[in-house]
């Protein structure tokens, strides 16, 4: 970063962490009809299975703010997303559900640590630039799982085995990596300002943080159920992931457009008709009851949960409270994303799962109902104006810059 915001090595680099962590995913969710059916899994052993996933995320993201204070964000993420990479043959090659389970539980630790990563760096780059661009680096997140989901239908079309899969996966990553070295210096180890030490955590920060989960229980559920409620309705292994290609496909588009979007209509209105569609298109699969439907359904999900997250991370990061506030919205959000397919497996073991993906339309209600929390504000008014300089950045923002460079700006500008 420079001094008065992030410069283009820093902006690709924090872009490209985001791609690659979205791939990886990608290419694990697209085989889970696969190994389910392969292991005979019922919907609660395979929901106990991405549960430890879930595990592994919390104890990556404890471990995050401490690995990044010491190392650099840059370093962590580079590193992090190497390892994440190499772990891929792990859940794919898993030969019984226990299995299942061990090597999702240390793939979900390296994801939980790159996750907190990539969004620690984001929210310091866009407070740094004075104007919304947080979308945008989850716009490249939804490429990757675009880009993922197409790898991984692609292979089990051509009847490539997983390992070669994910070999291919592991390539493409490893090139993307090192196309460009971890940015020296752009670290944001957590900090707190005075003032929100003495007031501590508000209850909006704690409403964020319950919209955050609501909203990434949904895209948990998506990434992990939908290729199978398409199975449900008839279709095959090799055309069910298609059902979250077109989630992600909707999502990415929505994503780039995200910014100008909240910049027009508002972080209100954005989040409520996110959560109405997202509702509105669970039904609309599950009416229909075809393949086709499903697809189409997921579709307009995708467009509704396109831009909540980054507006939600972004309000959070607004305040003095914004350190913890972030770490908590943050924390809580991917936990609903990593809770949400084990959630929505053990009540599918109950209740079958079409009706089981009634929680996505309670979901969207929670999500839609929740929308006034966030200020009525136009993100417009509030980054108008001269973005603020590395100083301010180090005390109101969530994190800060550190790093031989940034500390002799810091020392010749008092």
């Amino acid at each position: 970063m420079g001094r008065n915001g992030m410069n283009t090595e820093s902006r690709r680099a924090v872009s490209q962490w985001f791609l690659m962590n979205g791939f990886v995913t990608a290419s694990w969710v697209a085989h889970v009809p696969r190994q389910s059916a392969e292991l005979g899994a019922s919907p609660g052993a395979l929901g106990l299975a991405l549960l430890c996933m879930a595990l592994g995320s919390v104890v990556g993201m404890a471990v995050a703010p401490r690995a990044i204070g010491r190392f650099g964000s840059g370093r962590v993420a580079w590193t992090a997303g190497g390892v994440y990479a190499l772990l891929l043959p792990l859940p794919l090659l898993a030969g019984s559900v226990p299995a299942l389970g061990l090597a999702l539980l240390c793939f979900g630790a390296v994801h939980g640590l790159m996750d907190v990563t990539m969004n620690a760096a984001a929210a310091a780059g866009e407070k740094a630039l004075g104007r919304p661009v947080m979308a945008g680096f989850h716009g490249w997140f939804s490429i990757g799982m675009v880009v993922g989901v197409g790898g991984g239908v692609a292979a089990l079309a051509a009847g490539l085995s997983p390992l070669g899969h994910a070999a291919v996966a592991i390539g493409l990553a490893a090139a993307l990596l090192l196309s460009g070295r971890p940015v020296r210096g752009f670290v944001p180890p957590l900090v707190e300002s005075r003032t929100a030490r003495k007031t501590g955590i508000d209850r909006r920060v704690v409403a964020l943080a319950g919209l955050a989960f609501a909203c990434l229980f949904l895209e948990g559920a998506m990434a992990d159920w939908a290729g199978l409620l398409a199975v449900t309705f008839g279709a095959g292994p090799a055309v069910a992931p298609l059902a979250y290609g077109s989630f992600t496909a909707a999502w990415a588009g929505g994503r780039f457009l995200g910014d100008r979007l909240t910049t027009v209509a508002g972080d209100v209105a954005v989040v409520r008709a996110g959560g109405l569609l997202a509702a509105a298109g669970i039904a609309i699969a599950l009416l229909g009851g075809t393949p086709g439907w499903v697809a189409a359904g997921c579709g307009v999900i995708g467009l509704g949960l396109a831009n909540a997250v980054p507006v939600l991370f972004r309000a959070a990061a607004m305040g003095d409270t914004s350190g913890r506030g972030l770490a908590l919205v943050t924390g809580v959000g991917y936990f609903g994303f990593l809770v949400g397919p084990p959630l929505v497996g053990f009540t599918a073991e109950a209740v079958g799962l079409p009706r089981a993906m009634l929680l996505v339309v309670a979901g969207g209600l929670v999500l839609a109902a929740g929308a006034f929390t966030l200020r009525p504000r136009r993100i417009g008014r509030e980054v108008e104006g001269t973005p603020p300089d590395l100083n301010e950045a180090r005390t109101s923002s969530p994190y800060e810059e550190v790093g031989n460079h940034e500390r002799r700006q810091n020392a010749g500008t008092g």
